[in-house]
């Protein structure tokens, strides 16, 4: 599949908000040496990105996407033709963490307790399984309603 980005224009094919202009730029202002690569590299790194926002935050969006034939979920019909910094924004950091982490791990049960001689590990009950990214949350925040345990119902 190619690298294709949705510019708010309804791109057919489109798997990435940004492109590696955008997300070199973004980069090299905050500092994050560990953005390398060629341009193959960071492509990946953006559908990955790409993918997690899409399958993390779909049902969540404030309202509807422009066209119901649109391959991803942006852009929307109350800002049409845009596509948002912050959703931008959040798909570079999310990029970067890519490159030396899998973004969608297979999630395996959590520990209650481990001990390895004299050194012991118990996790809370209510311990989450999994990573939370707080900067991409509060990045979207704008752009979202509930959380994924508590998404909008929409009457038809």
């Amino acid at each position: 599949m190619a690298f294709t980005v949705e510019d708010g224009t309804i791109v057919a094919g489109a798997n990435s908000y940004v492109t590696v202009a955008y997300a070199d730029t973004y980069n090299t202002d905050r500092g994050n040496a560990a953005w390398t690569g060629d341009d193959a590299v960071k492509e990946a790194a953006l559908i990955k990105a790409t993918d997690y926002i899409e399958q993390k935050y779909a049902g969540r969006w404030i309202s509807t996407p422009q066209s119901e034939t649109q391959d991803l979920s942006w852009p929307r019909t109350f800002d049409a033709g845009v596509i948002p910094d912050r959703l931008m924004q959040a798909v570079c950091v999310l990029a970067l963490e890519s490159l030396s982490d899998d973004l969608n791990p297979v999630q395996d049960r959590a520990v209650k307790r481990e001990k390895v001689d004299v050194i012991e590990v118990e996790y809370m009950d209510t311990a989450q399984n999994g990573k939370t990214r707080p900067a991409v949350d509060g990045l979207l925040r704008p752009y979202v309603s509930g959380s994924s345990l508590n998404a909008r119902a929409v009457r038809v």
